[in-house]
């Protein structure tokens, strides 16, 4: 499980063992109980926080390698260090199977990703984005493939109230023959050059 799963079952677990105090399912949690999940949770943050950490700088470390003898300017670690940069990416509910008249099979896949700070919070970076979608009970995995320069993506970048993202609509390239399908979004910043992938499961309409 990574740390992010982790984090959001000791949330649950937490959740739950006061709503079942509450009604009545056992008595309320001692003072030991209650250190204990508190613990649990700031250990789980905390793995959270250095997971991210460490997809950051593996990216930077990529992006080093991969920029090395070109004469791209480039911000030195302290300056970088000092910014909110990215170092993830997190999916939004809104990332699945979609049909614009809402009935009927689906006939894309939309996809709602955020790249998030060292913080975890989302942000605002811009990027290339690449889009692929596959079927992986099919030989041929691989279905759909969409590319988004920085240009383009930000078109993509919906900004309102309770909702802050990057939205895409892929129509198949090749419909799929089963309903469960992996979507994977790969960003490159614009600002360190670092690249981060993140994989979703998704249930489609057929």
């Amino acid at each position: 499980m990574n740390a992010p799963s982790r984090l959001r079952t000791a949330r649950w677990a937490a959740a739950a063992v006061v709503l079942c105090a509450l009604s009545g399912c056992f008595p309320p949690p001692n003072h030991a109980d209650i250190v204990f999940i508190q613990k649990n949770q700031k250990l789980s943050q905390q793995a959270a926080d250095l997971q991210r950490q460490n997809d950051g700088l593996k990216a930077q470390l990529a992006a080093d390698e991969a920029r090395d003898g070109s004469i791209t300017p480039q911000l030195p670690e302290s300056r970088l260090d000092q910014l909110y940069t990215t170092h993830g990416l997190q999916f939004t509910k809104l990332t699945g199977g979609f049909s614009p008249d809402e009935i009927g099979p689906d006939q894309m896949v939309k996809v709602g990703v955020d790249p998030i700070d060292q913080d975890g919070e989302a942000l605002k970076a811009a990027g290339s984005f690449k889009i692929e979608l596959f079927d992986l009970a099919e030989p041929q995995t691989r279905i759909g493939v969409w590319n988004f320069s920085t240009e383009q993506a930000r078109d993509h970048w919906y900004g309102r109230v309770y909702f802050y993202s990057y939205v895409f609509e892929c129509p198949w390239q090749t419909p799929p023959l089963h309903t469960d399908l992996l979507v994977r979004v790969t960003f490159t910043d614009e600002l360190t050059g670092r690249t981060f992938t993140a994989d979703r499961h998704v249930t489609v309409r057929l």
